[in-house]
Order: structure tokens, then C-alpha cells, then sequence
């Protein structure tokens, strides 16, 4: 198989499922998920269902959680309790799975960081047919220049608006600002956009109600009720 970039991490590649494979696009979706709450999983199959009707095929979302952001200090969650909240979360979402690549690769090397540009070669190498796109939000469609070998990926990424907080044209005139971007460029970031509804959530909001004794046993805005029964049971972020 011809190797179409490069993959400087140790890694074992860990397969899609045949029906993730199969279709004609994959939107991949990173990211902690710790803990996983509404706005992880409610809004990748929103977009999907929206590239449904450009590309007239079933859209596979795939979730792809992080072993270790090279942003961010190691969560307080074991990655096994990060997979079985997100696969709770996911429970009634179909045509979405998850994908352990991640994860597989730490193994490998602990002590690597997990960036992007490898998870994507790793992608395209796999010579899948159909369309690989990413999902990003705003704020790392502003921070892209600074991501790794961001050139070898960029334009695949998809970029999540919140209606009525965000628009396209002020997202590209940040963009322009950085002056980094050509025009050429700035018109793919446009074409790139997609509107999502605003939804009130926040793993790190979620995270602060289960430390406070007197806010972890009650309803917390954002979280999947059983996913939150899971934390009680197995205790987490209660330190």
C-alpha cells in the first residue's frame, strides 16, 4: 500500500469497520470526551445528516478519542471509563462508532504525544474509498497554523458554527487577520462552514459539579443521565 504522508508516531493501525469503509464519506470526530456530554454527540450527527442530502449517502461519524493531547495535561479519566462513557453516550445514535486508533498507539509509546497529522495519515493511508472529512469548532479553525504539520490536513477539516454566536464572515476575518492564509485559502475555510445549534454543555462545567458534594447526585446540565449514573457507580471525578 503506498504510503501517501507520513507517520512519525509508533503505531499499530487499528481497522474501521466494514461499513465505515464502505460509504462515501467518514466524518472523523477527536477529542477527550471526558466526560463525553450532549454537545459531543448530539451535534457530529447533526452535521452528518446535513452532508446527507450534498452527498446523497449515509455519512459513518466516527469518534475518535485522545490518548494524549499535546494541548492538554492527561485527563482525570482512565481510558477505559472514557470509552464505556462515549459508547453510553452514543447508545441511540446510529451510523456512529468509535475508533480505539489512538488509544492502540499509546500503548505503544506512553510517552508520545497524539497528533493529528499522524491519526490522519493514518486515515488516508488506510486507501478507503469515498471522502474523509474532520470535525473542528471555531476556535481551532483560528489555532490550525499552530497544529503540527497542519499543511499535510487542513482541508479536510469541518468547521462547526454556533448559530447566532458565530458567523462565517467573521471567522474568516480572523483567519485573514493571522496573515497566514491566501485567498484561495480563506475561500476553502468558507466553503468549509456548517451552522450547528448552540447547545449548553461543558465537560469541564460537568467535572466541577461531580467535585462538589452537593451538586454531583443531582441532574447536571449537559450530561446523559446514564452516563452520569456510570461515573457515580464507578466514582469518578469525585476527588
Amino acid at each position: 500500500m503506498p504510503i501517501i504522508n507520513p507517520i512519525e508516531r509508533a503505531t499499530t493501525p487499528v481497522p474501521l469497520s466494514e461499513l465505515a469503509g464502505s460509504e462515501q464519506i467518514r466524518v472523523f470526530f477527536g477529542g477527550s470526551f471526558d466526560p463525553p456530554h450532549i454537545g459531543h454527540t448530539q451535534l457530529p450527527p447533526m452535521v452528518a445528516e446535513l452532508l446527507d442530502h450534498q452527498y446523497t449517502s449515509a455519512v459513518r461519524v466516527v469518534f475518535v478519542p485522545a490518548s494524549r493531547s499535546p494541548f492538554k495535561q492527561l485527563g482525570p479519566a482512565p481510558d477505559e471509563h472514557r470509552i464505556s462513557m462515549l459508547k453510553i453516550a452514543l447508545e441511540n445514535s446510529p451510523n456512529c462508532e468509535i475508533w480505539h486508533q489512538e488509544l492502540v498507539d499509546a500503548r505503544l509509546n506512553p510517552d508520545q504525544p497524539s497528533y493529528w497529522a499522524d491519526t490522519w495519515a493514518i486515515i488516508q493511508n488506510m486507501s478507503m474509498k469515498g471522502t474523509n472529512r474532520f470535525l473542528i469548532g471555531a476556535d481551532q479553525a483560528q489555532s490550525m497554523h499552530k497544529w503540527k504539520r497542519y499543511n499535510e490536513f487542513w482541508k479536510g477539516a469541518i468547521v462547526m458554527l454556533r448559530q447566532g454566536t458565530d458567523s462565517s464572515d467573521q471567522l474568516i476575518e480572523q483567519l485573514d487577520a493571522l496573515g497566514i492564509w491566501s485567498v484561495d485559502d480563506l475561500n476553502h475555510w468558507r466553503r468549509s462552514v456548517i451552522i450547528v445549534p448552540t447547545i449548553d454543555a461543558s465537560s469541564t462545567f460537568i467535572r466541577d459539579a461531580l467535585r462538589d458534594p452537593t451538586t454531583r447526585s443531582r441532574p447536571i446540565r449537559g450530561l446523559d443521565p446514564k452516563v452520569h449514573a456510570y461515573i457515580l457507580e464507578h466514582a469518578l471525578y469525585l476527588g
